[in-house]
Order: structure tokens, then C-alpha cells, then sequence
């Protein structure tokens, strides 16, 4: 027998307690397209303490989508949700409105498909700058549209209200002043916490909704997008057929067509969506006979832009919902008396249009339902869904694996240009979009409505935009201005900083986004070998490293020269010359080296022969090489040296011409004067000839010895080399003179054969002299006759 135990629970309960709990705390609530979380109006708050902080973890499906709102009393109201990939909160407070963005525009922090978890803190001091709030970890910012100064506080009675979550159940639930959070978020909600400190708020506790229960949050599924290309374009859907007495179908679409089917639901019976000139028309006819009932659109559709459209029929009523929920139609069919049906017999889902109008309408719809045409555009996340009594969410079809049949027809994503493949646009100024020949930007119809489209340039210039004596030039759908050297922008309204403040030497100007002119507003791009903030400082390139390697390097204004050392070259001397490089020793071998080159040739293997410059012949000897300086000194030299030797020549020619003139001279003079010259004390030895002595007897003596015939004449020869060697002794300048007074004649005086050698005393016979026998010593001694004949002559 068992005991319970009193203490506790039994160990049976306990794993099976531990399961559900770890189920409830790991279960999310998913709220899917239309559906809701509502809290009626109450005196304690679902969100009170959320002004201190809010955290909530949640992935959505769509863009944009209400997440949380809190409705107040007159037109107080809180909300939060996602748009474009960001939070955005919108509260009025007091009358006053509060927006503001959580999140980076550029890099958008919530991102589609993906969980993440959302800390707001001190939302109660938003206006005082005291709110932050983190995205997963990580800081994001806050942007603020408009402000408002009092506090925000959910226990605020101005503020205490139904509060809903993941969406709302009617339009009119919401007092919001914008259209960013009118739509359905498609949300996962794992948890919801509120107040420093948290408390979790209870997702199950509400008092109306749709949301459910699940283990784990469900993969958004991709849209289903299909293009309808052509007015001939349709798809057939694969859908449940079976008379339901209620229907809910939701798309969106994109088109600028003004007529196309949006969808059929039908036959006999009939529920049916199209546009007629832009405006949607919704029909209805349960019973599948006679007239139907239908409404018309005040707004329009086809402006390009991405609509949607609700649909909800029950039994004979159906409804028209716009994307955030404003019923735009209401119809409820009648029929003939009370036999009004509840259930629509159909056999067929119809979307863009149809096969064949002629064979897929019955006659009375053929009747009633006027466009036929398809869409040209694209839909896009097409739900539906038929139930009997309790209404169901309605699931999106894939259009690639739904469709049971389509025509010009393609899925996967909006090819809008594969909406004009089968319409041509030929006017001028036209395009074709979505389906339709409309007017290009820039231009405008010449008569709108009007049919033919025509189309005419709109002048941009007309306004005159172009500021500071700028000149507007008109462009298609814009305008440019030529500006003055002093302006710049699109308007010629603002002043350029290079004009201000020029770049020097030659640098290019680059202008900043300073709206005033600012030397810090532009910058320069230098030439090569200037710098500074206008390019006005000199760059000393010598300075700088690795310039003229191997030389020497001059500095220029802007630039650098460098002076290469022997053997090398290019712009920075780092070059070494190749010598070797025209092959100068072909056919031997060439070896460079800085400054010149080498030869080994064949007749010389071992190069022993240096600075061979070719592999010619050898030459014995080679001319020393002289430069072109040196052989001009040379010559100039020579040069000199020989006008020196002709000029000596000269002068040495002159002196022994007069110094011969001189001697004859000497001897010619009178007679007299030479005696009366010199004094001889004694005869003999050139002193016989004193003052008693006669020169004549000498003479005498000497005549008799020539005509002596056993007196020996002198041999002219030796006369003439003793003369010879006596004119030598003169031009040697030894002024030996009168030598006879050093050396004795052999016989002078009487006797003697060549007489007496004293010039004393020849005035007295100087009538006898006679100097033919100088004739005998040879032709020198003929002309030394004559001059000596001709002188005495000239004595008588």
C-alpha cells in the first residue's frame, strides 16, 4: 500500500508538473492576418508601468503592422508597431501628438522573418531626452518627428482604455492620425513585460481574440506574387468549392490599368471584385439568378501604388475593407422575396481573369457583370478561406503550386515591364507602366481623359529658377541652370568657395557642401612638387628620400633635376648604364663596368689586353689619345716657338750683316787714322812697326815674296778656312781683335811674305794696294776683293 506524502506533491506529479510548465513558458501566441489580442477597458491596466519600461520579443511577417495599442478617453491613445523596418511610436497626449522612430533609416533593425527583442526604458521622460531603447542588444536611436511635453503614464485615467496586441479587430478601434500602422503585422509574440520591476503580461488572459497557442513560432511563408502580363491574362485556383455560408478573400495588388478583374468566386452563384475606371465594384448574388447586388467605390485604385483589399462575406452579406480596415462597400443580396440563399454554389476561383467570359458566366451574370477584361499588374499574397459557422483565418495560395491553369501569366515577383509586352505606346512623351500608355514624368496630357493620349513637355523654366543670373536650361521632367563662375548649386544659389578662395600653382579645386564660402569648404588637389591647403608651398623634392640616387639633385620650383654621376642614369639616377647593351664587341664577348666596357676576344681569351673597345685586328702601336685641348695648346705652343726662331733669326741675321759692315769698314778707313790708332813700341811680334817704322818696306817685302818665284803663296784654301775661322770667332762675339798682340808672326817686317800686318802707315801707299790675289782663295774671298778694290778707288 502507498502513502501520499503530506509535505509534498507525489514524485509521480511532479515530472509531469515540470512538462506542462515547461511547455506553458516555451509557448508562443501567434496572431495571424485580421487577428487580435483584446483587453476590455479596466481599472488596472495590461500595460501600466510600461512608461518605466517595455520589452517585448516578436517576429513578424509583414512591413508595417500594429503591435500594441492602448486606447484613452476624447483622443488619447498610445501605439506601437513596425513600419518599414523600424519601430514607430505614435501617442497623443493631452491633445498633443507624440511620434517618433526607433532605429537607424539606412540599416533598419527589424528585419522580416526574424526574431527579435525590443527594450524601451523611460518612455515617461521621452521629452526630457531620457528615453532609450535597445534592439537586440544593441543601442538604437531615436528620431523625433514631433514631441509633446506631458508625461506619459498608462495608469493615466486620460489614458485607460481597451488595449489591443498583434492587430485590432475593427478599423474603428483605432483613433490613429497616420497611416503607418493600419495594417496587420503577422506577429509571433514570445513574451510581453512591463515595469521596473518586470512584469509579465499574459497573453492568454484576454477577453477577445484570435490568437493562438503554438510550440514554436511558424516560418512567415514568401509572398505569392504573379504578374498578369496581357488584357487576355488569368489564373484558375486550386480552392474549396463546397456552398459555405461564409467566404473571407484578401490580396494585394498593384496596377494603373482603370478596368480589370480581380478575382471571380462563382457560377451559378457569384461573388466578384473588379475595377471600372479605377474604382472597385463588389457584386453579389447568392442565389445564382436574376440581378445581383453591387457598390461602387468612392476612391480609386489604380494609381500604381500597392493596395489591398479585404472581402467578407456572411450568408447573403458581404463586406469591402480597405488596407486599414474602412469598410469602402456593403452589399446584401435580397433575392426574389425570401429565397435569398446563404450559401454560394460556385465551381470555380477565378484571379486576374477569365479563361473565357463567354463559357465561364452564366447569362445572368454575363448580364450584370460588366468588365470582363483582366488585370495588367500584379497580385500579390492572395488569401482565402470558406467556412460554414465559425469563421476562420483565411490562408494565403501559392500561386505557383495552386494555380490550376493560366495564361500570360508569370509568379515569382511584379515584372512591370512585362505588363507592356503586349501594349505599345507610340506617342510622343509616352510610356508604358503596369499596363497602361501614360504620360512620361515631365510630361502632360495636353487634354487628360482625353482619348488618343496626348502628351506635351511641361517648361521647368517657366518658373525661372535660376538664381544670380544663372541660365535655365529645360529638360525632360527637370531643369538645369548654367551658373556664374561665382555660384554653384541647382539654383545658382550658392557661392562656390573655390572661387573665393583658389586653388595656386596649378591645383584642382574641389568643392565641398559649405553653403557660405570657406576656405575649409573646398579642397585642393596639388600638382606634383607643391603642397599645402592652396598648393601655394614649394615641395623641396631634394629632401626627399630615394631622389638622385647616384648624382646630385638640383631643386626646381615644382620639380627636381638630377645631375647622374659616370655610369648611371634615368630620372632619378638609379640606373647603372649597360655599356654592353649595342653589343660594341660582337663577335666577342663584352663585360660592362661603371663608366666603360670590356672586350674578350677570340685572339685574346684570357682578356690580358685591358680596355679592348671591339674585337678588331690588333695594331702594334696606337696613337696616344689627345684630346681636342690639348692638341690646340700644342699647335699654339709650336706656334709661338717659331715666330721666337724666326724672329732670332732675324735679329741674328742683322747683327752679322753689321757686324760685317763694321769690319770692312775697319779696314777701308784712311791710312793715317789707323796709324795714329795704336802706338808700337817695338818691331817683331806685331811691335816691328813703331813710330820710325815704314809700313812700306813691309809692303815691300811682301810684294817681292809674291812675285818671289821660289816664295810659296799660301794655299788659298788654308786662307780661306783661317778667314772663315776668324768671321766665326767675330760671330761668336770673342773680340779677339787685334791678336797680334798676342801671337808672333812667323815674319813680319821685312821679309816677310805676307808683309806687314800694321794698318799704321798705309795712307802713304795705300795707291799700291791691290787686292786681286783674294780672287786665288776662293769665291768668298772675290767679292771681299771687290769691296776692297772699290774702296781704294774711291781713296784716289
Amino acid at each position: 500500500m502507498r502513502h501520499r506524502r503530506k509535505d509534498g506533491l507525489s514524485p509521480f506529479l511532479l515530472p509531469v508538473l515540470l512538462l506542462v510548465i515547461v511547455n506553458l513558458a516555451s509557448s508562443e501566441i501567434f496572431v495571424d492576418k485580421g487577428g487580435f489580442l483584446k483587453w476590455q477597458l479596466s481599472q488596472n491596466p495590461v500595460l501600466a508601468g510600461a512608461e518605466d519600461k517595455l520589452e517585448i520579443k516578436f517576429k513578424a511577417c509583414n512591413e508595417r503592422g500594429l503591435l500594441i495599442y492602448q486606447a484613452g478617453q476624447a483622443q488619447n491613445f498610445f501605439s506601437m508597431g513596425v513600419f518599414n523596418g523600424r519601430i514607430y511610436i505614435e501617442a497623443s497626449l493631452s491633445g498633443q501628438l507624440l511620434e517618433m522612430f526607433i532605429g537607424d533609416e539606412n540599416n533598419p533593425p527589424v528585419q522580416h522573418n526574424q526574431t527579435h527583442v525590443v527594450v524601451i526604458t523611460n518612455m515617461r521622460e521621452h521629452h526630457l531626452g531620457q528615453m532609450t531603447a535597445v534592439v537586440d542588444g544593441s543601442n538604437a536611436p531615436l528620431s523625433v518627428l514631433t514631441d509633446v511635453q506631458p508625461t506619459l503614464s498608462f495608469s493615466d485615467p486620460n489614458l485607460l482604455g481597451n488595449t489591443f496586441i498583434g492587430g485590432y479587430k475593427e478599423v474603428n478601434d483605432l483613433r490613429l492620425q497616420s497611416d503607418r500602422l493600419y495594417n496587420y503585422p503577422i506577429v509571433c509574440i514570445s513574451y510581453l513585460y512591463v515595469g521596473s520591476p518586470s512584469r509579465e503580461v499574459d497573453l492568454t488572459s484576454t477577453t477577445e481574440g484570435t490568437g493562438q497557442n503554438v510550440p514554436t513560432c511558424p516560418v512567415c511563408a514568401p509572398p505569392s506574387i504573379a504578374t498578369l502580363r496581357s488584357s487576355r491574362s488569368y489564373m484558375k485556383v486550386e480552392a474549396d468549392l463546397q456552398p459555405r455560408s461564409g467566404t473571407t478573400i484578401s490580396f494585394k495588388f498593384r496596377t494603373k490599368a482603370k478596368n480589370g478583374l480581380l478575382f471571380y468566386f462563382g457560377g451559378p452563384a457569384w461573388l466578384v471584385v473588379y475595377l471600372k475606371d479605377g474604382k472597385a465594384v463588389l457584386r453579389l448574388n447568392t442565389k445564382g439568378s436574376g440581378a445581383d447586388q453591387s457598390y461602387e467605390s468612392t476612391n480609386t485604385f489604380n494609381d500604381g501604388q500597392e493596395q489591398e483589399l479585404f472581402i467578407e462575406r456572411d450568408a447573403n452579406t458581404a463586406t469591402m475593407k480597405d488596407r486599414a480596415g474602412n469598410i469602402i462597400g456593403l452589399v446584401t443580396f435580397q433575392g426574389q422575396g425570401a429565397d435569398a440563399a446563404h450559401s454560394l454554389n460556385v465551381d470555380s476561383l477565378y484571379v486576374g481573369g477569365f479563361k473565357n467570359p463567354a463559357t465561364d458566366l452564366t447569362t445572368d451574370a454575363k448580364q450584370y457583370i460588366e468588365v470582363t477584361e483582366s488585370l495588367r499588374g500584379c497580385m500579390e499574397e492572395f488569401r482565402f478561406v470558406s467556412y460554414s459557422s465559425v469563421e476562420e483565418t483565411a490562408n494565403q495560395i501559392d500561386f505557383k503550386t495552386k494555380t490550376i491553369e493560366s495564361r500570360e501569366t508569370t509568379f515569382d515577383q511584379c515584372h512591370e515591364l512585362d505588363t507592356c509586352l503586349f501594349k505599345e505606346c507610340t506617342g510622343v512623351g509616352q510610356v508604358c507602366n503596369l499596363g497602361v500608355c501614360e504620360c512620361k514624368p515631365g510630361w502632360n496630357e495636353q487634354t487628360p481623359g482625353a482619348d488618343p493620349l496626348v502628351c506635351i513637355d511641361i517648361d521647368e523654366c517657366e518658373s525661372d529658377p535660376c538664381q544670380n543670373g544663372g541660365t535655365c536650361i529645360n529638360l525632360e521632367n527637370s531643369y538645369r541652370c548654367q551658373c556664374p563662375e561665382q555660384y554653384k548649386g541647382v539654383n545658382c544659389d550658392t557661392e562656390r568657395n573655390c572661387y573665393n578662395f583658389p586653388c595656386q600653382n596649378g591645383g584642382t579645386c574641389i568643392e565641398g557642401t559649405s553653403p557660405t564660402p570657406s576656405i575649409s569648404g573646398r579642397n585642393c588637389t596639388c600638382p606634383q612638387g607643391f603642397t599645402g591647403v592652396s598648393c601655394e608651398d614649394d615641395v623641396d623634392e631634394c629632401s626627399l628620400p630615394n631622389n638622385c640616387v647616384v648624382g646630385t639633385c638640383r631643386n626646381l620650383v615644382g620639380s627636381y633635376e638630377c645631375t647622374c654621376k659616370v655610369g648611371y642614369d634615368g630620372y632619378l639616377c638609379r640606373n647603372v648604364i649597360d655599356n654592353c647593351a649595342n653589343n660594341p664587341c660582337d663577335p666577342g664577348t663584352c663585360f660592362s663596368f661603371i663608366g666603360g666596357f670590356n672586350c674578350t676576344c677570340a685572339d685574346d681569351p684570357e682578356a690580358r689586353i685591358l680596355n679592348r673597345k671591339d674585337c678588331g685586328a690588333l695594331r702594334v702601336s696606337g696613337p696616344v689619345s689627345i684630346s681636342p685641348f690639348a692638341l690646340v695648346a700644342i699647335c699654339v705652343c709650336l706656334l709661338i716657338l717659331l715666330i721666337l726662331v724666326i724672329v732670332f733669326a732675324i735679329f741674328r741675321r742683322r747683327y752679322v750683316r753689321e757686324k760685317k759692315r763694321a769690319s770692312l769698314n775697319y779696314i777701308s778707313a784712311d791710312a793715317e787714322s789707323r796709324e795714329n790708332i795704336v802706338k808700337y813700341e817695338e818691331e817683331g811680334y806685331g811691335e816691328e812697326d813703331q813710330e820710325a817704322y815704314d809700313i812700306n818696306a813691309l809692303r815691300q817685302n811682301a810684294t817681292m815674296t809674291r812675285a818671289s818665284p821660289t816664295s810659296k803663296v799660301p794655299d788659298s784654301n788654308d786662307v780661306g778656312e783661317f778667314i772663315d775661322t776668324r768671321l766665326d770667332d767675330e760671330e761668336l762675339g770673342d773680340n779677339l781683335g787685334a791678336r797680334d798682340e798676342f801671337i808672333p808672326y812667323e815674319d813680319e817686317g821685312e821679309g816677310s811674305l805676307a808683309g806687314s800686318l800694321s794698318s799704321l802707315n798705309s795712307s802713304s801707299s795705300g795707291g799700291d794696294q791691290n787686292y786681286d790675289y783674294l780672287n786665288d782663295w776662293g769665291p768668298r774671298f772675290s767679292k771681299l776683293a771687290n769691296m776692297f778694290n772699290e774702296g781704294e778707288s774711291e781713296d784716289d
